[in-house]
């Protein structure tokens, strides 16, 4: 009886030791995957990080195209005006003259 006593005890305190062991197993596995997720973090906003300047530099290229359009239509139709002016300015002068002269 007394050696199944012991047997018994024995038993106990292996899995005391086996629950031990996997208690730290388990707190090692959860450490490691941490470990892992903040290294896929730093990886992804890194990767994002890249592809955020790739964008940025692409909508300022996309801007600076876009403002170098604007300058040449307003650069057209200023000469637009301006010839148009030129051409006219006799014309122009006569009839505020004639508006003047009018009244």
């Amino acid at each position: 009886m007394n050696q199944v006593i012991k047997e018994l005890y024995d038993m106990e305190a292996q899995a005391g030791k086996i629950m031990e062991n996997a208690g730290l197993s388990k707190q090692k596995l959860q450490e490691q995957k941490k470990r892992q997720m903040e290294d896929i973090n730093i990886g992804i906003a890194a990767e994002l990080e890249g592809r955020m300047s790739i964008l940025r530099a692409q909508l300022e290229e996309q801007a600076k195209e876009d403002i170098r359009q604007l300058v040449e239509q307003n650069r057209q139709q200023i000469d637009l005006l301006d010839a148009e002016y030129r051409d006219n300015l006799t014309t122009y002068a006569q009839e505020i003259v004639r508006k003047i002269t009018e009244i």
